[in-house]
């Protein structure tokens, strides 16, 4: 056997061989495409390889263990309550951000950017074909959480508009097509500028979706406000899709301007984004409105680019605040990183969950706040 102080050749360079590769790991923020994926059932050929994937992990597992058992024990760190989820935000249903996520686009380049115990009130469900009014079978259906953008604002001294995420359980086809539509109809909804524009189809080929349009929508007041309600449909789209930033092109009939601002024949992405296109603090889950069992822990998770990552909360039951405190984000400013508040089980009631940036120079000014409230029963 092998110690701490005096290794042999082959665990010493497993040991690197280890080491080494954990630095090239690069995470990213992918979570649309893990909760899509969650919601869909496991075919029986996959159950059989995972089953088979899990004895040849267990067997590693074992390997592993024999070589560690020989180390002391290193320092504890801290530790979090049993039966809480990761802190860490599963990485946004397929290509939604990561830490740092890639300065999106709205003009012609190419894409990114999370789960809760308190999910949305509805659950990933099996497929069900609900019969049509013509008698005929309908396609079939299932309940995903989809990643919603809409305009919104930044809150606090820099109330600046930029994009929100929020998350919501829908019925939705199987298909990319039938995800667009349904999450694309949704930011449509959310919007002023959109008001009355519904989606017509969504197309999504090989190297681009494209979004068909009833109308152009209002004019907007300029061009950044019009890019910043196209950009809205835009990640929205490629999240439903969970393909990368493919390019978005939107059709309207006539072919006039985009809300009387933007030429209809640039394909727009993420990956020309402006960063602070993006709202400072996002609050993924409780979902807004959502109704969380009172048996269920509240997980609260969210991203924020703060101040050496550093996110204020306060948990408020109408004008009272219950419970405050602070949690330190993944990675702070200028990237934006993620957090997690465990608030426990609640009482049965309506609760407000306030996250916030302080100012650097006194801690005083707020930067950045986001409000969600949300039920227990």
């Amino acid at each position: 056997m092998t110690t701490q102080l005096d290794p042999s050749d082959t665990e010493r360079e497993l040991r690197e061989a280890l080491a080494a590769h954990a630095r090239e790991i690069r995470p990213r923020d992918r979570l649309d495409a893990i909760l899509r994926e969650a919601s869909e059932p496991l075919p029986t050929s996959a159950r059989r390889r995972w089953l088979t994937g899990m004895g040849v992990a267990a067997a590693a597992a074992a390997i592993a263990g024999a070589v560690w058992t020989a180390r002391p024990a290193p320092d504890a760190g801290p530790t979090r309550p049993a039966g809480t989820p990761s802190a860490t935000t599963p990485v946004e249903p397929s290509l939604e951000p990561s830490p740092t996520p890639p300065a999106p686009s709205l003009s012609s380049s190419s894409s990114t950017l999370p789960s809760s115990t308190s999910r949305p009130t509805s659950s990933p469900s099996t497929p069900s074909t609900p019969p049509s009014p013509t008698g005929q079978p309908a396609a079939p259906t299932t309940i995903v959480a989809q990643a919603i953008y809409r305009v919104g604002t930044n809150g606090g001294t820099t109330d600046r508009p930029g994009l929100v995420r929020e998350f919501r359980s829908a019925a939705v086809g199987a298909s990319e097509s039938a995800r667009a539509t349904a999450a694309v109809g949704e930011s449509l909804r959310r919007s002023d500028l959109w008001r009355g524009v519904t989606v017509t189809s969504a197309d999504v080929a090989r190297e681009r979706i494209t979004l068909r349009l009833s109308g152009p929508g209002d004019s907007a007041s300029d061009a950044d406000s019009a890019r910043l309600a196209v950009a809205a449909l835009v990640w929205t789209a490629q999240g439903a899709v969970g393909r990368g930033d493919l390019p978005v092109t939107l059709s309207t009939p006539g072919g006039g301007q985009i809300l009387g601002q933007l030429d209809p024949a640039t394909p727009f992405t993420r990956a020309s984004t402006p960063p602070e296109t993006l709202c400072d603090l996002w609050v993924d889950t409780p979902s807004p409105g959502v109704t969380v069992r009172a048996a269920e822990p509240v997980l609260v998770r969210g991203q924020a680019v703060a101040f050496e990552a550093n996110v204020e909360w306060e948990l408020r039951s109408g004008s009272t605040t219950l419970r405050d405190g602070f949690v330190t984000a993944s990675i702070g400013a200028p990237s934006r990183g993620t957090f997690a508040v465990d608030l426990g089980r609640l009482e049965p009631g309506t609760y407000t969950f306030r996250a916030f940036t302080s100012s650097a120079e006194d801690g005083a000014k707020v930067i950045a706040e986001r409000l969600v409230t949300f039920t227990v029963s």
